[in-house]
């Protein structure tokens, strides 16, 4: 058995140490200096953060109004993007935009099908994070100018992820809580696993098939560990905020942005049904070979994703011992212990709102999921 605290990880003791336990050994007294130097450069003002968290005002002063929209990022998402423009339309989203990196599959008709508007579509030789990234925020900064609001909250989405609030709140009744100063919110991430088939059925929760999973945690994103940060606000008048690599950071003229103690949360599904899951990895890996190949992908986003592609079989056998953790090149994370996700939540956290009834998702599979769970 691990050491690794899991239930809760609500304490900051608790979240460190999970923190820490996603690097080696040897590596934890570095990130602890690290960490330590940008706190005392932080102290002797010689260099702010990106994002620093800050305790809720005595006196809060919530925007009166606000919009939230949703961007999603696909590429052959075609079994999963219907759950994912529903998801983020029963989590508050007053729209949300596509931008498509020229699937190959039926993504976009899927997606506008339940509701979603093709804000762009780009064209690459090989996936270029960079490049998406630079499309999405030219998107955001464009439909943002042109749609008139003081306010609008981004939330930033791959089509895989699948966001809601704390305390059993949507996203828009959580920012709807929020002091106006906060304009970037954390997310806790928790990555999950298949089980049992099936793993996935087309436009429900995949919540409802893969109960398990663990929390992934950097340092890099910000000081309370948060691995993503998808939620970003506009504001007129203000300095624009760009969003990073992966919607784990961002960046902005007004340096450090604030963010709320309390995160949302993200799940995120990278292995659903085991046929599609692996049509999308070996078309993505087969485009990739071409020509110079897989040196010239992102860093981040290749090395990942090759691991993710040689755990297949490992992942879908449940032999957490074989599954290969890289998430960069010369950085890996401890082998997967999955357990119930409620367990790594308060139960305050574990109710979910769904855009359908919880017991038409599988007649008879939901309760058999329950029972192993508890």
């Amino acid at each position: 058995m691990s050491s690794r605290p899991q239930r809760g990880l609500d304490t900051p003791w608790q979240r460190s140490w999970r923190g820490l336990s996603n690097y080696p050994v040897w590596q934890r007294p570095w990130v602890l200096g690290k960490r330590g130097a940008a706190r005392v450069l932080d102290a002797l003002r010689l260099r702010s953060p990106w994002v620093k968290h800050r305790p809720r005002p005595a006196h809060n002063r919530p925007l009166e109004t606000f919009k939230l929209f949703a961007i999603v990022g696909t590429w052959m998402e075609a079994d999963v993007i219907e759950a994912t423009v529903r998801n983020a339309f029963t989590q508050g989203c007053d729209q949300v935009f596509l931008v498509d990196n020229e699937s190959p599959d039926d993504t976009v008709e899927v997606a506008l099908g339940a509701g979603a508007e093709l804000a762009a579509s780009f064209s690459t030789d090989r996936y270029d994070e960079h490049e998406r990234l630079r499309v999405m925020n030219d998107v955001v900064a464009r439909i943002s100018a042109e749609d008139g609001s003081d306010h609008i909250w981004w939330l930033w989405l791959d089509a895989d992820e699948f966001p809601h609030g704390p305390g059993g709140l949507s996203i828009r009744d959580y920012l709807a809580t929020l002091d106006r100063d906060y304009r970037v919110v954390g997310a806790r991430c928790i990555n999950h696993y298949p089980g049992e088939a099936p793993q996935y059925v087309t436009s429900r929760h995949p919540l409802d098939f893969q109960p398990l999973g663990e929390e992934l945690m950097s340092r890099y994103s910000c000081w309370l560990w948060h691995w993503k940060h998808p939620l970003q606000r506009f504001d007129r008048g203000r300095p624009l905020i760009q969003c990073t690599v992966g919607f784990h950071r961002a960046s902005s003229d007004e340096r450090p942005l604030l963010e709320p103690p309390e995160p949302v949360f993200v799940h995120h599904f990278p292995f659903r049904d085991r046929d599609a899951t692996e049509r999308r990895l070996r078309a993505l890996f087969s485009a990739a070979s071409s020509d110079s190949g897989r040196a010239e992908l992102d860093g981040f986003a290749a090395w990942h994703m090759s691991a993710r592609f040689r755990s297949l079989e490992a992942v879908y056998a449940q032999d957490w011992n074989a599954v290969e953790m890289g998430v960069t090149e010369g950085t890996r994370r401890p082998q997967p212990e999955p357990v119930p996700w409620t367990e790594l939540v308060g139960p305050q956290h574990v109710e979910i709102a769904r855009w359908y009834r919880i017991d038409s998702a599988a007649p008879g599979r939901l309760e058999r999921l329950e029972s192993r769970a508890g």
